[in-house]
């Protein structure tokens, strides 16, 4: 969408909305993995809707904050606040009292939206008023509300459905749980529980007694470093630009990995590390590639199905920077797919536990770091409530993650303008002076008969 987009947008005032009944008061523990310095802070979503044409009097406002009440009966510690407990670890303190919400009004219609250059992608023009709760870096992580939503109705009879978690209590895939949940009472106000029950299941990652980490943990920050708190303005005074690689694009990219076999997150995240390393680092620096890994289904203990903490390790390759960038694509995107089969074995989580705890929740090593998360299985714009499939639905923006630009998350995305063109949308954030240089060398890792589609930045 065009950065110089803009419309009126009345806010409402904020509203806690409570569980529908009384749920326990207790304190919950988090792993290790919620609550390490390297996941205090915030993911923010999106969602939106074309005009439901077969109710068209239906308020999407009222029927969201009438099944969140009823969601937050199961997930009632998201209705919580986390508490400082002893030697910096955190708990959850059931305590019931809300998350928020707000209604707002927005005088746009998807048309106009979908006519804007560049579609339905981040960035998103007038983001600050689509979540006027938007919150950057590590800020308002105790004693604060846990979920903030905002549901915007748009004057064709659409709505955009804005949300953020504090991530210490979800991950991705726990959000989008959550979201399903919530759009399933959407459209059965009756129904007696979600499709998929919730489990809290942090104490099956408690870390052993004593702990005894058995791998070396390069992603975590060196000892007794003063940490850096990074301010939202930090996060905030870079670019988001978000780039679409096609399935042409891809299949090119993989071709220069010696065929289809390599999968196409190695092949995108080696070019965009590459990329990023051309851009913004010098020859002789060291550079730091992070991979956000699901566990749940690779690593046992098992954990329930319906467990929506975190669950993420983040194996890292460190490398100097003249080679990732001197050496072909095939060099980079091998050291992306040997670190990920490092820690395909049991062993790895359960040493991630152990080296938190014995290392005073260090936090994640910003020197060189760049991380790539692939979110595109996790299929957001597909969640239904009674307004068919989102026009977007995913990660709203790039900002998120520990340190300012360090992360870049995946999402699979269609270009609606172009015979439904598939596939895979990076959200990245960087100085704007950086951003043309960026575009420049990500279409220089593609073969020149790939069309790359145009970034769009704010």
């Amino acid at each position: 969408m065009a950065s110089m987009l803009s419309f009126p947008v009345h806010v409402g005032r904020p509203e806690l909305v409570r569980p529908e009944t009384t749920n326990p008061r207790e304190f919950k523990y988090l792993s290790n993995i919620d609550d390490q310095m390297g996941v205090r802070n915030h993911l923010p979503f999106v969602h939106f809707y074309r005009p439901n044409k077969s109710s068209p009097a239906q308020d999407p406002v009222v029927m969201i904050k009438e099944a969140l009440a009823k969601v937050l009966v199961y997930y009632y510690p998201v209705a919580g606040r986390l508490r400082n407990s002893d030697n910096g670890k955190l708990v959850v303190d059931c305590c019931g009292e809300g998350v928020v919400f707000r209604e707002a009004d927005a005088d746009i219609s998807t048309a106009q939206l979908r006519k804007m250059d560049g579609g339905f992608k981040p960035p998103f023009p007038m983001w600050d008023r689509l979540l006027v709760d938007d919150i950057w870096g590590s800020c308002s992580i105790t004693d604060s509300p846990l979920l903030h939503i905002q549901v915007t109705r748009l004057a064709c009879g659409g709505f955009v459905l804005a949300y953020i978690f504090n991530h210490c209590i979800c991950d991705a895939y726990g959000a989008y749980m959550f979201i399903t949940a919530l759009s399933e009472f959407c459209l059965n106000p009756d129904r007696k529980a979600p499709s998929t029950l919730p489990s809290w299941g942090r104490e099956i990652l408690k870390p052993r007694t004593p702990p005894i980490p058995s791998y070396p943990h390069p992603e975590y920050d060196v000892p007794n470093r003063p940490s850096k708190t990074c301010t939202s303005t930090d996060f905030k005074c870079l670019a988001q630009t978000s780039i679409f690689f096609s399935t042409s694009n891809i299949s090119s990219l993989k071709n220069q990995l010696n065929g289809p076999k390599n999968s196409d997150f190695n092949a995108v995240a080696a070019c965009l590390w590459r990329a990023r390393t051309r851009t913004s680092m010098k020859p002789n620096s060291v550079t730091r590639f992070l991979i956000p890994l699901d566990t749940r289904s690779r690593t046992k203990p098992s954990l329930p199905k319906g467990y929506y903490g975190n669950a993420l390790v983040f194996p890292c390759v460190i490398a100097k920077a003249e080679e990732v960038v001197g050496k072909p694509l095939s060099y980079a995107a091998s050291l992306i797919s040997e670190a990920k089969r490092g820690v395909m074995g049991d062993e790895h989580r359960a040493s991630v536990l152990d080296f938190i705890e014995a290392n005073e929740r260090r936090g994640i090593c910003p020197d060189g770091a760049f991380a790539v998360t692939d979110m595109c299985r996790l299929r957001f714009e597909n969640i239904d409530f009674g307004w068919g499939p989102a026009l977007f639905g995913g990660v709203a923006r790039a900002g998120i993650g520990p340190h300012p630009g360090m992360l870049t998350p995946l999402v699979r995305y269609k270009i609606e303008k172009e015979e439904g063109l598939e596939g895979i949308l990076a959200l990245v954030s960087l100085p704007m002076e950086l951003v043309d240089r960026f575009h420049m060398e990500v279409r220089k890792e593609i073969d020149s008969s790939a069309l790359l589609k145009p970034i769009s930045a704010l």
